[in-house]
């Protein structure tokens, strides 16, 4: 009698510890979460992380008040290139004397890093005589500008005036790449970079990343990144920040 109810006992003991096993290690096992972050930010963020040069100020991509990674003057365009990083401003300085030496009548001074606050200034008054419209398609609302970046300047010409020359446009096409720059806002890429063609606005990426954009003809750094750019957003709060600080 006593073997003919061991063994279903066993049996049931075996049954119930095998459960409990399972029971604990479902318990101690992690569940896995998906992140709510879209795939292309989450891709922006781990960019950032290996190629600072490659980060990405736009409309939709602002940059904190206060940022100013190179020490630049808040209260000037910084003309004579300081609030540029060490490479962006080394570039901005041989490219402009191959230029000259091209023939190129461009100035030994730029406009570079802008403050926050230079910034707010520079937009209002453009606001005030061509309306927030027009102002929105060739200047940046504080915040949004990627001269606060410290890889961006503007050429000027030995007049005082942004170049336009369509010689100009075509050799910094096919030159740019060389010292690590691009034309950050090509013609006719409104749709993509949120600003009219602004042959004169050079960015700082690293030759490296330059001379890819070149050999395969990618025209905007939104492209390369895989970042959306375009107008802003209207609820701000969309917004991701152009550098995690």
């Amino acid at each position: 009698m006593f073997k003919k109810l061991f063994l279903p006992i066993l049996l049931i003991i075996c049954a119930l510890s095998g459960l409990v096993l399972i029971l604990h290690n479902s318990a101690q096992q992690k569940p896995q979460v998906q992140s709510s972050q879209p795939i292309t930010q989450k891709n922006k963020h781990q960019t950032y992380k290996t190629d600072h040069n490659l980060i990405v100020v736009n409309k939709k991509h602002p940059l904190n008040q206060n940022y100013n990674p190179f020490n630049g003057a808040i209260d000037s365009n910084n003309p004579n290139g300081a609030g540029l990083s060490k490479a962006t401003n080394q570039a901005k300085t041989q490219i402009i004397s191959d230029l000259q030496t091209a023939g190129f009548p461009i100035s030994d001074q730029v406009s570079g890093y802008r403050s926050f606050n230079y910034q707010t200034t520079l937009y209002n008054n453009y606001v005030t005589s061509h309306g927030q419209k027009e102002a929105d398609t060739f200047s940046a609302r504080p915040g949004y500008s990627e001269h606060q970046s410290g890889l961006a300047f503007d050429l000027t010409g030995q007049n005082g005036q942004l170049p336009t020359d369509d010689k100009l446009y075509h050799w910094l096409q096919n030159n740019a790449h060389k010292y690590g720059l691009i034309i950050r806002f090509p013609r006719n890429s409104s749709a993509k970079t949120g600003y009219m063609g602004e042959e004169w606005h050079l960015r700082y990426i690293g030759v490296k990343n330059a001379t890819k954009m070149y050999q395969k003809k990618i025209k905007t750094l939104e492209e390369f990144t895989g970042i959306i750019g375009g107008d802003y957003h209207q609820d701000a709060r969309q917004d991701q920040m152009a550098v995690k600080e």
